[in-house]
């Protein structure tokens, strides 16, 4: 990642990487998504680490209602570095920890989680507009920590099936205010109606477009934990965008803030 590629991160909260992963490493990660798959292939149930998808209310929604799921049929899979720990060793291989996020933060960044994307032809659901930071797992100490994600395309991603989208800056405006259902624990009663946590409309900067990320198999986006992002559903009839992302703590970045702007819309 060279001068540019570094201030163009620092002022709009993302960067493409393209060719992160090409040949034998991109295949490797194809190959454990397959093997991921293949551990969801029976399960009717979602999970906090297998969510399946539903049509029409969204794998998250059905989760968090205990509503019927489509058998098998990833929307997202959480800690995928322990349950196929190849993707692990790729992430190693290609040394993000120490190669694009030390470069971009000026230090080596620690992996805390790992996730496969998957957004099915037709019934592949919305993310709406969120930022990580405001899912930062316990003991994470946000006044000294940030967040780092380098999400990397196994298909094409593009605008029909839902790459993701930013709005340019917004990393800059600190943690905005998030409405919906936090993720019920285990053992807890489904929810009659559950919404997906996100940031309102009317809560949205309006001081940048939105810019649309898409993406070729084996290229990726590193993003800040505050920038704002989304994705749209899937409605195509055969076009699956599968994605899997590495997330690392690292140092708080210099630019960041945690306090939200008196006037960003």
């Amino acid at each position: 990642m060279d001068d540019t590629e570094y201030r163009e991160l620092r002022e709009n909260g993302f960067v493409q990487l393209p060719a992160l992963a090409t040949g034998d490493t991109l295949a490797r990660l194809k190959s454990a998504a397959g093997r991921l798959e293949g551990l969801a292939r029976d399960r009717t149930v979602s999970t906090g680490n297998f969510v399946l998808e539903a049509p029409g209310i969204g794998g998250w929604a059905a989760w968090q209602q205990g509503a019927e799921a489509l058998t098998g049929v990833l929307r997202s899979a959480d800690r995928i570095h322990e349950h196929v720990p190849e993707f692990d060793a790729v992430q190693r291989s290609l040394d993000l920890a120490g190669g694009p996020v030390a470069r971009a933060v000026g230090g080596a960044g620690e992996l805390v989680n790992a996730f496969l994307w998957a957004k099915p032809p037709v019934v592949g659901s919305a993310k709406p507009w969120h930022q990580d930071m405001a899912f930062a797992p316990p003991g994470f100490r946000t006044e000294g920590h940030g967040i780092m994600t380098i999400w990397i395309a196994l298909e094409p991603a593009t605008e029909r099936n839902g790459c993701l989208e930013f709005i340019p800056g917004s990393h800059l405006l600190g943690l905005l205010p998030h409405t919906g259902d936090r993720e019920r624990l285990p053992g807890e009663a489904p929810l009659a109606r559950a919404v997906e946590p996100h940031v309102a409309d009317e809560d949205l900067p309006r001081t940048a477009e939105p810019v649309a990320m898409p993406l070729e198999p084996g290229s990726a986006v590193m993003f800040d934990g505050l920038v704002l992002h989304r994705s749209a559903p899937n409605t195509t009839a055969s076009e699956p965008r599968t994605a899997v992302s590495f997330v690392y703590k690292v140092t708080r970045p210099s630019w960041s803030r945690l306090e939200p702007a008196a006037a960003c819309r």
